[in-house]
């Protein structure tokens, strides 16, 4: 009996490591605001198009690139006052994992720019942030700096939409927030193969006892 029950309690318990080493922490939200730089000085700068996201993340793995937003001007050509940075603040709200969900926004810079044949708007980043979630969970989001609306030459912008760019952020999962462990359906059935290995071995033992007997 005890053969079989070790047995079954083995492989339980490869079969429990092996889900957790694989399991992946879908991470699901969508972007709640952008609050940009709208009017002089400084470049105008308008988002919009905000996506949802769900990403597969497991501990210490950096995500593909995703795109969260639009961002471009209407501004046809980059002044001297369109060189100032002006703040950007990016905020998420995330519908899973299981909150309650903490950090600050993301804080970047946009400023327009010159170059010898082209000018243009840009978008920079300050430090990845990290957020919070459940119990002891931790999220990296590390949003890529952009360009938008090139100009062929200084003095000459291409305006509108159609010419900007789109964010992309990556994810990385510092840290699972510690719950109370639901087994998975195979999981269970390797349980229920256990339990039914061991009850064999407990009938085959007390009918060998009444045999004896």
């Amino acid at each position: 009996m005890f053969k079989y029950m070790a047995a079954a309690a083995a492989a339980l318990a490869l079969t429990v490591t092996a889900s957790a080493a694989n399991a992946l922490t879908v991470f699901s939200g969508s972007v709640a605001s952008v609050q940009a730089n709208g009017g002089d000085p400084g470049l105008v700068v308008h988002t919009g198009n905000y996506n949802t996201f769900n990403v597969p993340l497991e501990v210490g793995v950096v995500s593909a690139p995703v795109g969260l937003f639009s961002i471009w001007t209407n501004e046809s050509d980059i002044g001297w006052d369109d060189f100032a940075h002006k703040n950007i603040f990016v905020e998420l709200a995330f519908t899973s994992p299981q909150g309650p969900w903490g950090g600050d926004p993301i804080e970047g810079q946009t400023f327009g720019f010159h170059l010898i044949l082209a000018e243009g708007g840009e978008v920079t980043w300050d430090a990845p942030e990290i957020l919070t979630f459940g119990n002891g969970g931790q999220v990296r989001v590390t949003l890529l700096p952009a360009s938008f609306n090139w100009g062929a030459f200084t003095g000459s912008t291409t305006p509108g939409q159609q010419y900007g760019a789109v964010v992309d952020a990556k994810f990385e999962l510092l840290s699972e927030s510690v719950t109370s462990a639901v087994p998975e359906p195979a999981t269970w059935a390797m349980m229920i193969t256990g339990f039914g290995l061991a009850g064999t071995a407990i009938r085959r033992r007390r009918t060998t006892f009444a045999v004896a007997a």
